[in-house]
């Protein structure tokens, strides 16, 4: 996509050349190519209507250089909750088959009252109007990029935490006594790797983030395309 890099490296030409600018366009392109990309496969766009659409909804850089975006909140809200429905539904679909296994079902019917809550918030925001303020508001960019490194750390450290404590709970005993671990049979086997895949469901949070910052960066608007 030599023709994406070419039309960002033209926006960014009147802006200082700094680090923080150049990650920056290195990120609107990925971040363009992943959208085009997404219009010619989902959507059925040729690469050159893609591209057109894709680059027309650009909004000015200004406040992106300068670290800050305006959105227009309720139609921020409506995408980022799209996506969260879209996340959990995809994780509760993953865990239908292991349903077998109590380790993981807990987090099967969580996931599933989460998608009942939140599919209904998601109609009530698209469908009501006023139920927020159509206001613009100011977004720190710089500010969202340090939460979002933060949370991914947080999440880490959260992982890491609960795979020890897994593993101290199936084979503390054997490893503090030096003995050899071993499975009574594969539904045991199964219970415990189910047991170090339900907290992964966790990593929908920083995606989130991950998702909004690549909306503000690319405009903070809600986007419909068109034929």
């Amino acid at each position: 996509m030599s023709e994406v890099r070419k039309y960002v490296n033209k926006m960014f030409a009147g802006y200082p050349k700094n680090e923080e600018t150049l990650d920056l366009k290195e990120e609107v392109i990925g971040n363009l190519e992943a959208e085009i990309e997404d219009l010619v496969i989902n959507k059925g766009f040729s690469a050159e209507q893609a591209f057109k659409v894709s680059t027309e909804k650009m909004d000015k850089l200004d406040g992106v250089i300068e670290g800050v975006q305006t959105i227009q909140l309720n139609k921020v809200m409506v995408e980022i909750t799209q996506w969260l429905l879209l996340y959990l539904l995809f994780a509760w679909i993953v865990s239908i088959p292991l349903n077998i296994y109590s380790s993981l079902r807990a987090t099967s019917w969580l996931l599933f009252i989460l998608i009942i809550i939140i599919g209904i918030f998601y109609i009530v925001l698209k469908f009501s109007g006023g139920f927020l303020t159509n206001d613009l508001k100011n977004i720190n960019l710089g500010l969202l990029k340090k939460w979002q490194k933060v949370i991914w750390i947080i999440w880490t450290l959260f992982i890491v935490g609960q795979w020890g404590m897994i593993t101290a709970v199936y084979f503390g005993s054997d490893i503090w006594f030096g003995r050899t671990i071993s499975f009574d049979g594969p539904y045991q086997f199964g219970q415990i790797v189910t047991s170090y895949l339900a907290p992964l469901v966790s990593i929908i949070i920083p995606l989130l983030i991950n998702r909004l910052r690549q909306m503000l960066i690319l405009g903070g608007k809600h986007r419909t395309y068109e034929e």
